[in-house]
């Protein structure tokens, strides 16, 4: 009989993590509206951190130092905003040239496949129009309707971000403070540490991709200028701005252009924009990104398409949005903390380098813990613990 290897199996074990991670996943999809805004908040305060940083050290107040950062970041949006609403405004003014050239395309399209596909049932202009009008005239008033749901839904919960980021940045050292006081005084330096990192790898993800949209905008309203479409700095700009969503938002952002250029300009100009948006996207994925976002945030292929998936299915595009770099931060934890190790790998593109060392000569450095962790609830009741002496002795001025 052959000598097989056995595996431990602890049902208990299993269904606490499984019961864990439901639960959680349905708090956070139930307590999206608290959750999302100030998941938003911690990004952004994370950003001006060293801005509002600077400012204090220059002698401002905390107060004045946060309000003057959130001026400098209002200024600049609104000249982003003031930017693309005058051209999507010129856009609509245009817009009965663009449905009458839209029809054009769209008659001759029709013709041609009439031509050339006889053995097909052969396609009525007139009936292919009244069907759409029906279909717009049914079904886009509850379209529209739940459209201004959810936006309304979204503007009302990022109303909040602001007041969120500036609690976050006025009382983050009491936070810090607070958070620390849950550990025992040996553990405390590590926990910082990987407050410092987290913090580190959400505003490097963010800055790095303001800094791949930039480099976007240029190179995609220069092809677009190159080939002669109209709104090139506006397409340009909106398809860089959709990179936030990875893998999805750069087809979203290349079908608008496209489309455009395909009815003003004709099949030639529209291929061209396809080739041009392809080759930039190349550019992105493989240079751009890995390059100016770093090493230091990024996750693999698999996780990072896991976390946009999960992430879309509890808080829709908020969460795509947020999976990456949340993806990004949680890693940083797992990295530090025994017993995760392996999750982290999982999670980072380490794993899949040809140069990583075997699993038995990983064994000891990820897997094996050095010290037996105390349980979670006495953890607890030591952090409680160190938290009332602290507080008594600071009330008895000691």
């Amino acid at each position: 009989m052959p000598n097989y290897t056995t595996l431990k199996f602890s049902p208990q074990n299993y269904f606490y993590i499984i019961t864990g991670v439901i639960l959680s996943i349905a708090g956070l999809y139930y307590g999206s509206g608290f959750f999302i805004p100030i998941s938003f908040a911690l990004l952004i305060s994370f950003i001006l951190l060293p801005i509002v940083r600077f400012l204090e050290y220059k002698g401002l107040n905390s107060i004045f130092a946060i309000l003057i950062t959130f001026l400098l970041i209002l200024i600049i949006l609104g000249g982003i905003s003031y930017f693309f609403s005058s051209q999507i405004a010129t856009i609509i003014s245009d817009f009965k040239s663009f449905k009458a050239q839209f029809n054009t395309l769209l008659d001759s399209l029709i013709e041609m496949y009439n031509e050339n596909l006889s053995f097909l049932p052969p396609v009525n202009s007139e009936i292919l129009a009244n069907n759409i009008q029906h279909f717009v005239e049914t079904s886009g008033r509850d379209i529209l309707g739940v459209t201004l749901m959810q936006t309304t839904s979204f503007l009302a919960s990022f109303v909040l971000v602001p007041v969120y980021v500036f609690l976050l940045l006025l009382y983050r050292k009491g936070i810090v403070k607070g958070i620390l006081l849950f550990f025992r005084k040996e553990q405390r330096a590590d926990v910082k540490e990987i407050l410092i990192k987290v913090q580190a790898v959400g505003k490097d993800y963010i800055i790095g991709l303001i800094t791949v949209m930039f480099i976007m905008t240029i190179l995609n309203s220069a092809c677009l200028l190159i080939i002669g479409v109209d709104y090139a700095i506006m397409f340009g700009g909106l398809a860089a701005l959709l990179i936030v969503i990875p893998y999805i938002g750069t087809y979203v952002g290349a079908s608008l252009p496209v489309l455009y250029a395909l009815v003003t300009l004709g099949p030639g100009a529209a291929f061209a924009v396809i080739i041009c948006f392809v080759c930039i996207h190349l550019l992105e994925s493989n240079y751009l990104t890995p390059k100016i976002v770093g090493s230091n945030t990024s996750v693999n292929a698999l996780s990072a398409f896991t976390a946009l998936i999960l992430g879309g299915f509890i808080w829709g595009i908020s969460g795509m949005v947020l999976a990456i770099p949340f993806t990004a931060m949680v890693k940083k934890v797992f990295i530090r903390v025994s017993g995760l190790q392996p999750l982290a790998l999982l999670l980072g593109e380490e794993l899949f380098d040809e140069k990583m060392p075997p699993p038995e000569e990983l064994e000891v450095e990820y897997i094996e813990p050095k010290l037996k962790p105390e349980p979670f609830y006495k953890r607890i009741i030591n952090g409680f613990s160190n938290g009332r002496r602290t507080i008594s002795k600071f009330l008895q001025g000691k």
